[in-house]
């Protein structure tokens, strides 16, 4: 009894999909029934929803034509409930690491435990993080790494076996052509099947030019293939059918030898080194959060299981290796992974991209994680031996998972985030006119922008939409106008995949909400840029824009669907504030002096002091000075920048009623 862990630990085939799962199960799953849609996910639901699978294959042809189809099949089996999604990339995410440590076994059979020590860094690499945005990545991605992956296993298996195979090497060029064809993203890795084939000739055959001659024979028909790609993907992207980023690599500046050296010296900064010592930052502050109590315990449990994992795993050639000085396997991995970073790297460089540890431009990391995992192994090889080695993997794996934890705490909340935001536009706005534009300066959610966010809002206000032709947009104004453009009667046209928008600047909504603060829909009389002091002139200079009027005060609240826009939360201060607005909208200012009411009968109260100056001019109107007053005094000290506003509705309150009171009150308040 005593042998049957020690047994099942040795007995790879079972433990190391454990591990991975393990790892997998505290790095990105802990958190999935509280994931959402993120990004692109929403838009790419919400055209399942309304125009099918098929919608795929149209939608993707200006960028990726090869990509529909996989779209269109994965949507047709899976649906589209955020959930699924969530645990379709937990399961894809193992078969990667699976992927990674079959491969690489086979390439270094002599080397099973560093196979496997790039297998288990491969799978919670913490530059990318973007597990969580499934419905995009599992399709745009994952699935592509998966087929080329397969087709790596494939060659390297008909090299092993010693034979030739037309069925098999025929289905392993199938799979690259889906790999490289779908999708850009892995381009570059091509070359490390050349590396591979040359890693596994090298062991027998000691002449150089032999061993090329030998690797070039067996990776011609797929550097065919490749060409190929390559000249299609070219031809395409400098035709009219595409309509996506703009090569930049035959620019000038981009083959500048200062760029290049600056280019080399970033990626492989942030690749080889930054990418895992950025995993230490949960470490730089010990706050005693509940994340980060929470992240503590799974890099224990993590770096514990791992170390007791891997102190059982031996190279099948361990001690010959450790006594042979012509072992060159950490020299192997360390030039291989250096190669499979900038291969990695090639696509997102040749494009004009960014490579940064941030979202959104973290996804550029997701071709450049087998190679970066590659060459840190093959460092801590050449610098470390024996138990030092295990224990600083094991620390950095556990540091990775834990830190892959806290970014999908992020997530979480973003998702939450997301939900609430739409809950509000539903109180405040429940329902709105046809081709209304919908601006604002930017929200406060991380992971998700305007365009994908224009989903959710047809979504919402359009639930039996049967046309191209959307009736709502949400535009970021820094991002969509120039300035110039923030006048009235200034058409606004969007082409998103394949729909559309067209509208008008002077029938648009502009709206506001600050991370801490409720929604708010802003108007040159109740809204004016008084209230929102310290905003950027993109929302001031839109603030007269703002047309009420396209508010529908008296419609139904929208039926939301729960899994999207979550449960009604009618209890909490946003719920109270924005029917207050939409009530002074109507004239009702009883109303809203009973919402406050309401809502301090919960013992709610706002989190920010602009919240209080429609509840202020309610019970100034309704004859309630003492309130009125009590409110003031409370909004110019909690924000003293509010006084313009407070000074301009007391003399909007003063037009209908005498608060001579009032004035002397604001004069020496705002006078501190």
């Amino acid at each position: 009894m005593k042998n049957i862990p020690i047994k099942f630990l040795r007995n790879e085939n079972a433990a190391v999909p454990g591990v991975l799962s393990l790892l997998i199960l505290l790095a990105y799953g802990l958190l999935t029934p509280w994931m959402g849609f993120y990004w692109d996910d929403l838009p790419f639901a919400w055209f399942l929803r309304f125009f099918g699978p098929g919608e795929f294959i149209e939608a993707f042809r200006p960028f990726r034509p090869f990509l529909g189809p996989i779209f269109a099949v994965t949507t047709t089996l899976f649906g589209g409930h955020p959930l699924t999604w969530q645990i379709l990339g937990l399961v894809i995410r193992l078969l990667l690491g699976l992927q990674a440590w079959w491969l690489l076994r086979k390439v270094f059979p002599s080397r099973q435990q560093s196979a496997l020590w790039v297998a288990l860094l491969f799978t919670v690499y913490p530059a990318f993080g973007q597990q969580w945005v499934a419905l995009t990545h599992v399709n745009q991605e994952m699935i592509p790494l998966l087929f080329l992956l397969a087709s790596f296993i494939i060659t390297i298996r008909l090299l092993r076996n010693g034979r030739s195979s037309w069925a098999l090497t025929g289905l392993a060029i199938f799979l690259q052509a889906l790999g490289l064809l779908s999708t850009e993203y892995f381009f570059g890795l091509e070359i490390l099947r050349f590396l591979f084939i040359l890693a596994v000739f090298s062991e027998e055959v000691s002449n150089w030019q032999t061993t090329l001659q030998k690797a070039g024979k067996v990776w011609l028909p797929y550097l065919i293939v490749w060409i190929a790609d390559a000249v299609w993907t070219y031809a395409y992207y400098q035709s009219n059918s595409y309509n996506s980023y703009d090569i930049s690599i035959f620019s000038s500046s981009t083959f500048a030898p200062l760029a290049l050296v600056n280019e080399v010296v970033t990626t492989l900064s942030l690749s080889g080194f930054a990418s895992w010592l950025g995993s230490f930052d949960i470490l730089s502050t010990i706050d005693g959060s509940t994340t980060q109590v929470i992240a503590l315990g799974i890099l224990l449990i993590s770096a514990s299981a791992v170390f007791v994992f891997m102190r059982n795993v031996q190279d099948d050639n361990q001690e010959t290796a450790a006594s042979n000085k012509n072992d060159n396997w950490g020299w192997w991995a360390v030039a291989i992974g250096f190669v499979g970073i900038f291969a990695g790297r090639l696509p997102s460089w040749v494009a004009g991209l960014p490579l940064k540890i941030e979202f959104d431009y973290d996804r550029f990391f997701v071709s450049i994680m087998l190679g970066a995992s590659l060459f840190i192994v093959g460092l801590a090889d050449l610098l470390l031996r024996n138990s030092r080695r295990t224990v600083v993997l094991s620390i950095l794996i556990g540091m990775s998972t834990a830190y892959q934890f806290t970014v999908a705490n992020t997530f979480r909340r973003d998702w939450a985030n997301q939900q609430d935001f739409f809950q509000q536009m539903a109180w405040r706005m429940p329902g709105l006119k046809e081709n209304t534009a919908v601006l604002a300066y930017e929200l406060p959610l991380k992971y998700a922008a305007d365009l994908q966010l224009t989903a959710g809002l047809n979504w919402m206000y359009a639930p039996d939409l049967n046309s191209r032709e959307l009736p709502y947009v949400l535009l970021y104004l820094k991002t969509r106008f120039d300035p110039a453009e923030l006048r009235a009667d200034t058409p606004i046209q969007i082409n998103y995949r394949t729909v559309n928008f067209n509208g008008s600047t002077s029938n648009s909504v502009v709206i506001y909400k600050e991370a801490d603060g409720c929604l708010r829909a802003l108007d040159p009389v109740y809204g004016s840029a008084e209230t929102v002091p310290g905003a950027s002139f993109y929302l001031t200079d839109a603030i007269p824009l703002s047309n009420p009027d396209q508010i529908i005060v008296d419609a139904p609240d929208p039926d939301l669907d729960k899994t999207l826009f979550g449960a009604k939360t009618e209890n909490e201060w946003c719920y109270f504030y924005t029917k207050a607005e939409l009530a002074r909208q109507q004239g009702d200012w009883e109303q809203v002096t009973l919402f406050y009411k309401e809502a301090q009968k919960s013992e709610l109260s706002p989190a920010l002091p602009v919240e209080n100056l429609v509840f202020i001019e309610a019970f100034a109107r309704a004859g309630d000075m003492d309130m009125a007053i009590k409110l003031t005094e409370r909004a110019i000290k909690g924000q003293p920048t509010l006084c313009p506003a407070l000074d301009t509705l007391w003399d909007r309150v003063s037009k209908n009623q005498d608060v001579l009171e009032i004035a002397p009150i604001l004069q020496k308040e705002c006078a501190r």
